[in-house]
């Protein structure tokens, strides 16, 4: 995955859990859909947040296939 669309995936998860937030504080959603948005949402930030630390801009690797 090239670095760019794991940060674009990243701030994409991260903006929708705050208009969840925003949503939420208005009363135009209920508080449990808030809640499982940021439980369905973290675990995709966390991922895409590692995708991008580790992505390379260069060529891509090989990657280890095992023995």
């Amino acid at each position: 995955m090239k670095k760019k669309t794991a940060f674009w995936l990243m701030v994409t998860v991260a903006v929708i859990a705050v208009l969840a937030l925003i949503l939420s504080e208005t009363g135009t959603i209920p508080e449990w859909l808030y809640l499982a948005v940021l439980v369905a949402g973290f675990p995709l930030f966390v991922l895409f947040l590692g995708l991008w630390w580790m992505a390379r801009e260069g060529d891509a690797d090989i990657p280890f296939m095992g023995y």
